[in-house]
């Protein structure tokens, strides 16, 4: 799955600076490539330092730099625009129930947060780890236990778009997080970094109880988010969130029904088009 967007409003910022300017040094560092030899993060530098009897060098120390620099760093296009794209739908709303400078030190505490759940438990400690997806769990963390209900736009299978409750997008991505570190593939392993993402993701959901304004609620009502949204896109889309308006069962039948055709039709224009031009 991948999401795309939500229409959930800020309430106490005007802009979510801090998220943009995250996504803006990560693009930066894209594009500049200072080398994941350096900036990146390597568990087994850690693992040396943390497990009792480890072989330590001369000179070995606690990669801090490096827990906090491999958040910027990306593998490849692919890599930094799905990290982005999550970044962009959920930072703001955190950003928003927190402020700019405890934001900012929010996302820097989840992925060193991350950093230290794939130095202690990865199975492949001396490949290096790159990528803001720690971070980016630890927000999603934060969203979940604000914005539950808030409806996410999610691309199934990069081609069946579909508005599902934020507490669905996140709970199947930490359980596919969980499967996959618990039953590790090592084709796989060399190439996700899983405990990071669930390091990440434990921070951000301990860090938003203490790190929100006091009026900031959690688990906050799917009545405070607007109904309508995502431009004229939303008429096509199945929405499986939960409704704020109340209406006879015979009434709520005849619109499900009635969006499923809609995101029925739309799902085959799309498959055509894909298919035709993208095959």
């Amino acid at each position: 799955m991948l999401v795309l967007a939500d229409n959930n409003p800020i309430r106490h910022i005007s802009r979510p600076w801090v998220n943009h300017t995250l996504i803006a040094l990560c693009v930066v560092f894209f594009l500049f490539d200072p080398g994941w030899q350096t900036y990146g993060f390597t568990p087994a530098e850690l693992q040396r330092v943390a497990w009792p009897g480890a072989t330590a060098k001369p000179g070995d120390g606690l990669p801090a730099l490096q827990m906090v620099s491999y958040i910027f760093l990306h593998a490849d296009l692919l890599h930094l625009a799905g990290n982005m794209l999550a970044l962009w739908v959920f930072g703001n709303n955190v950003e928003d129930s927190m402020g700019h400078l405890r934001y900012a030190l929010f996302f820097i505490l989840c992925g060193i947060a991350g950093a230290l759940g794939e130095g202690l438990f990865s199975a492949v400690p001396e490949v290096p780890v790159i990528g803001a997806s720690g971070a980016i769990a630890g927000v999603m963390g934060a969203y979940l236990l604000l914005h539950p209900r808030a409806r996410v736009l999610v691309l199934i299978a990069f081609r069946f778009p579909v508005l599902v409750p934020a507490s669905v997008f996140v709970g199947v991505a930490v359980a596919v997080d969980l499967v996959s570190a618990l039953l590790p593939d090592p084709e796989a392993e060399m190439l996700v970094a899983w405990w990071a993402h669930i390091g990440g993701f434990a921070a951000g959901a301990l860090l938003i109880l203490v790190m929100r304004y006091r009026d900031v609620p959690l688990f906050q009502p799917a009545a405070i988010y607007p109904e309508q949204g995502f431009g004229r896109l939303g008429r096509f889309l199945l929405d499986l969130g939960p409704r704020q308006d109340a209406t006879s069962a015979r009434a709520g039948r005849l619109r499900q029904l009635w969006a499923g055709v809609k995101a029925v039709t739309f799902f085959l224009i799309i498959v055509i088009v894909v298919e035709t031009f993208f095959p």
